[in-house]
């Protein structure tokens, strides 16, 4: 029994969202990595001599400046990181939502591991190949 056309699109507009999610979320992560590296410069920078040289990479330029200069920078880039990361964070909270949403009004649930287990178990073997209980997505309409 194979899903009709409508119920693929449902499938593929929710896998869609679920994808969103996860690329959001990596941004997220790469950037709190980011801010991290910024903390420990700033940390580093902190216990040297102000007037000290120092480079920078500003796009793909390395620039020779002081601490004293280049603290200021560093800090505000960081700054900046953090509210990226809080508008991102905001916006997964709303890709959730709207997944959820969506999952709720299509009545689309995922199915565990232990239940995909189970229906296979309770098959019969033959003419069955492995790996045919892949999908996890249901509909029910």
């Amino acid at each position: 029994m194979s899903a009709g056309p409508r119920e693929q699109e449902l499938l593929s507009e929710f896998q869609n969202k679920r994808e969103r999610i996860q690329i959001t979320w990596g941004k997220i992560t790469e950037l709190a990595a980011e801010v991290t590296e910024h903390k420990l410069v700033l940390e580093a920078l902190e216990k040297v001599d102000k007037d000290r040289k120092c480079f920078r990479l500003v796009g793909d330029m390395l620039v020779e400046r002081t601490v004293k200069e280049t603290m200021p920078a560093v800090a505000k880039n960081k700054e900046n990181l953090e509210a990226t990361i809080n508008t991102l964070k905001q916006q997964l909270d709303a890709q959730k939502k709207d997944l959820n949403e969506f999952q709720t009004k299509h009545k689309i649930r995922i199915r565990t591991e232990s239940e995909v287990a189970a229906e296979e178990a309770a098959k019969p073997k033959e003419g069955s190949k492995p790996g045919a209980a892949q999908g996890v997505l249901v509909s029910k309409s």
